[in-house]
This record gives structure tokens, C-alpha cells and sequence, in this order.
């Protein structure tokens, strides 16, 4: 078992507080079982997604690294205690803004833990940092015992604003957030990329395939369920697409957003080659993937939202049939066939069936949320319930 050069360093005494920012594939969980290893590993904590709790255990052993492995859901419940060090996997999870009302239940206990024990030799391990709020980094670096002044912070990324839809003012991020994060990214985090830790990245291929559809009209009069209709229809016929992607592709990923969409696309791939399907409501997940990725010639169908922490380095085509409204979601799902032992040509196949795809689509590549409800959609039905509103 031979150490990467990005990796070497974790097993050489490297300081206990750290900040792990290493894009998907490059081995994150590596370098944290030699850094565990290098004297902190005597009654050391892992917190990792539960659907990678066995890969978590794999992983330690293979480097010879004790620790206890707890999912998310386990560490929420289970009483303070003195580690003797704690590994938290997808960190970003755990971000939640600490000191207003969004602050999460995860985020707390990890907080708890870290006041009453500051001292405990931490190591942040995320591809994805920043979410959706500059609060996102202000936490995390919490954790790490860096408290940077909240009002200045505050100050810094945010400003007071009055909105149609809000009842009072509220401090949204500015604009250019995003870009004045980055010095603070930097600073405190070791940032490695795929392409730093390989002499030659293969070629990325994206292709926007247009799914003609018949003129469709909500009925709704709510805008958000009127949105939702609206793009689930757009989500018809694209198994004919699909099919065809997959007479190139023996092995092929499809996303989609909707658990509903994902059984209609197992109930009619199935028919063509096996299939294997993962979303929310699907135990054995872990087993699943671990399967489709050892299998020669499949369909892999994927919840939009469940892009982390397994390998599909064995497929080359990836087919967005709907996409996640969120960023992190969309680059952890990108990074799956990715990986840094088993590097090859991928394609990224991108299914848009009308204005919602294409919205979702284009909010997303640049680099932010998509928030329904914050997408003006003129539905006649509501614009005829909004004239007889303000008549009121």
C-alpha cells in the first residue's frame, strides 16, 4: 500500500486540527486512516454517511487504523465523551449556521462536543465546503477552534435587505460571496485537486440533449406544486433517449430527481440489461452500488441527492435524466466515476425536457441552489388568482 504524495503528509505528524477541502476521488479517507494512525488512533471516532459505514471499516483496517465507526444518525444519540480523535467524513454536513435558529441538530452535537473537549485532535475531510451560506465555512472553522468574529463576518458576506416575500429585513448573502470565500478557503484548508495529484487527467465530455415534449399547461394554483407538475412532466419520454445513450455504453449511470421517475426508468431499463436502482427508501444501498460497479455491462439509477461516497469508477457515461437543485449534490455525483486509481474518459449527458430542466440546469452550472419559489414562473392560472388578490 503505497501513499500518495498529497497523502504522505497526513502520516508524518501533521497537526491536529485538520481541514481536508480534497476534491472527490483523491483518496480523503486515506489520508485520514494515516493520520489517525500517527499516535491519535487509541480510542479514536469516525462520523460518516451510514450508507458508508462498512467501506469506513474496510478502509481503517486496510491501513491498519483503529477507530469506531458511527454513522451521522448514531453520533447524534450517543453521550459526550473524550476521543482521542475524531474524523468527520462529508463534513459539510454538518455546517449548519451555528448561532441563528437554522442551526441543525447534527451541527449542535459536534459543537457540544468540541466546547466541553477543545483540545480533541479534529480532521474536517468535504469536496463540497461551502453550501449554501458564507455560515457554512464560519462553522466548520468552529470546530476547528478558529472563532472568527460573527459580527464581522456578518458584515463581511452579508447585507440587510427588505424582500417582497418576507415580513421583515433580512441579512441575505451578497452577490460576489462566493468569490470573496475563497481567501478564507484557502487559509485554512488544505485544498488539493484531482488534477495536482495526476500528471494527465482524461477528457470530460458534456452534452445538452433536447427531449422535444407536447405543450403542457398546469392546472395548479399554487406556484411551487404548479412548478413541480410542470417538471415532472418534462420528464416523459426520456427512456427512449436513454435507451439509445446505452447501445454506445455498457455500463451506465442515470440520475434523476424523483424517486417515481427512477422506478419507471428501472421498470423499463430492466427490460434491456440489468439494472440496479438506489433511492432514499432502498436499505441495502451500499451492497447495490458495490455490485453495479463490479458488474460488466448494467443501468446504475440514482437518486439525484445520494451522489456520496461509493465508486462507480468502472462507468464512463453518466446520464443526468433530472438533476438535484443542489450544487453539492450535482459535483458529488460527478466525482463518482472519477477516481484517482482508476482514471478514464467520461462523458456527462445532460436530458433537458423544457424550461424547468433548463432553468435547474443553467442555475446550477453556475454554481448555485436552485430555489424554486424564487423562480418568477408565469402560470396564467396564478396570474388571473394574483389580479383578483390585490382587487382584495
Amino acid at each position: 500500500m503505497k501513499l500518495l504524495s498529497h497523502q504522505e503528509k497526513y502520516a508524518k505528524g501533521y497537526k491536529d486540527k485538520a481541514f481536508l477541502v480534497h476534491e472527490g476521488g483523491t483518496g480523503k479517507s486515506v489520508c485520514a486512516s494515516v493520520w489517525l494512525k500517527d499516535g491519535r488512533d487509541a480510542d479514536a471516532l469516525v462520523i460518516c454517511s451510514k450508507r458508508i459505514l462498512e467501506k469506513w471499516k474496510d478502509t481503517l483496517k486496510e491501513w491498519g487504523t483503529k477507530a469506531t465507526v458511527l454513522s451521522k444518525e448514531q453520533f447524534k444519540k450517543i453521550a459526550i465523551k473524550k476521543w482521542s480523535a475524531v474524523v468527520v467524513d462529508e463534513a459539510d454536513e454538518f455546517g449548519s449556521p451555528l448561532f441563528t435558529k437554522n442551526r441543525s441538530q447534527l451541527s449542535s452535537s459536534l459543537y457540544n462536543l468540541i466546547k466541553i473537549y477543545p483540545d480533541i485532535p479534529i480532521l474536517l475531510a468535504t469536496a463540497t465546503p461551502v453550501r449554501s451560506t458564507p455560515w457554512n465555512l464560519h462553522t466548520l472553522l468552529c470546530f476547528l477552534g478558529e472563532y472568527l468574529n460573527k459580527e464581522k463576518w456578518q458584515n463581511y458576506f452579508f447585507t440587510l435587505e427588505k424582500r417582497p416575500y418576507l415580513s421583515r429585513p433580512a441579512w441575505l448573502p451578497k452577490s460576489d460571496w462566493r468569490k470573496k470565500i475563497r481567501p478564507f478557503l484557502e487559509k485554512y484548508a488544505d485544498i488539493v485537486l484531482l488534477k495536482d495529484c495526476v500528471g494527465y487527467l482524461p477528457a470530460i465530455t458534456e452534452k445538452i440533449i433536447n427531449i422535444p415534449l407536447k405543450p403542457f399547461k398546469s392546472i395548479e394554483w399554487e406556484p411551487m406544486k404548479a412548478f413541480v407538475e410542470e417538471h415532472r412532466n418534462e420528464q416523459l419520454e426520456k427512456e427512449k433517449e436513454i435507451i439509445e445513450i446505452g447501445k454506445q455504453y455498457r455500463k451506465v449511470i442515470v440520475v434523476a430527481h424523483y424517486v417515481q421517475q427512477l422506478e419507471s426508468l428501472n421498470k423499463v431499463l430492466s427490460k434491456y440489461r440489468e439494472t440496479f436502482m438506489v433511492h432514499g427508501g432502498v436499505k441495502n444501498q451500499e451492497e447495490i452500488l458495490k455490485k453495479a460497479n463490479e458488474t460488466d455491462e448494467c443501468y446504475l439509477c440514482v437518486q439525484a441527492s445520494l451522489g456520496v461516497g461509493f465508486d462507480a469508477d468502472s462507468f464512463s457515461c453518466v446520464v443526468f435524466a433530472s438533476m438535484s437543485y443542489k450544487v453539492r449534490d450535482f459535483m458529488q455525483m460527478k466525482y463518482r466515476v472519477r477516481r484517482i486509481n482508476n482514471l478514464h474518459p467520461v462523458v456527462y449527458n445532460y436530458l433537458i425536457g423544457g424550461r424547468c430542466d433548463k432553468q435547474i440546469y443553467k442555475t446550477i452550472q453556475l454554481g448555485r441552489d436552485f430555489v424554486p419559489s424564487e423562480w418568477k414562473i408565469n402560470y396564467p392560472v396564478f396570474q388571473k388568482f394574483e389580479v383578483i388578490r390585490k382587487k382584495i
